[in-house]
């Protein structure tokens, strides 16, 4: 059993080399930087499935939550090679209403509507970032402040102190692997220096209903 009381694990191995290659294929279709909207394919959502059932044992608190968001993203040396600073996930895709309007964090992107999560929402979710290639020293890897999704949502302020008063890991996987985190945990990324790919599949997992009124967005598979 891997336990996530850190805000996050590495987990070797979820997907083979073949599984990853049919994804890269996949991805291909993909211009730009990547997709928020990745799940409205019928592959990627038996992707998301495959992932929960193989993760379970591992990670028992996914077994009650389901995929409500993949997001893909590719960083290289060459293209789309972006710095990230540390910050918390605290948007998630809600269907479009008046009520979500009013919620805090409302925005509006790929033709998708969030909001802000409310800090008990957030602590019961897990994201997976399935990398379908190797996730090294060179190729801007995840980097996280342990413990620090235990904090509730932070200022920047805040994210400033604890950042400069703790010392972060780097985190890196091969290809297949993933990494599972908490979405309040404060995470980063520094930019490439290697041409290769890194591709992520950052799917977002979630209970099946939303407080408040609230529901999910719901994607309609392209096949």
């Amino acid at each position: 059993m891997t336990s996530l009381l850190q805000g996050f694990a590495v987990i070797e191995n979820c997907c083979s080399q073949a599984e990853c290659n049919a994804i890269a294929s996949r991805l291909e279709r993909i211009s730009g930087a990547g997709t928020r909207c990745l799940l409205d394919n019928d592959w990627c959502q038996a992707l998301s499935v495959t992932l929960k059932n193989r993760l379970v044992s591992a990670i028992p608190d996914i077994g009650s939550l389901t995929a409500v968001q993949c997001t893909f993203f590719n960083k290289t040396a060459n293209n789309n090679n972006w710095f990230v600073a540390y910050h918390q996930d605290r948007s998630i895709p809600v269907a479009s209403s008046d009520s979500a309007k009013a919620w805090p964090g409302w925005s509006q992107k790929e033709g998708m509507t969030f909001v802000h999560g409310p800090d008990e929402l957030l602590s019961t979710m897990i994201a997976i970032r399935l990398h379908v290639d190797d996730s090294t020293n060179d190729n801007g890897p995840l980097r996280v402040i342990p413990d620090s999704h235990h904090k509730g949502a932070l200022t920047p302020l805040q994210i400033e102190s604890l950042v400069q008063a703790t010392r972060e890991k780097v985190l890196t996987v091969g290809t297949g692997g993933a990494i599972a985190m908490r979405p309040l945990l404060l995470h980063a990324s520094s930019r490439s220096r290697t041409m290769a790919n890194r591709r992520v599949l950052h799917f977002l997992f979630g209970p099946t209903e939303l407080p408040a009124g609230l529901h999910w967005f719901v994607s309609t598979p392209i096949r």
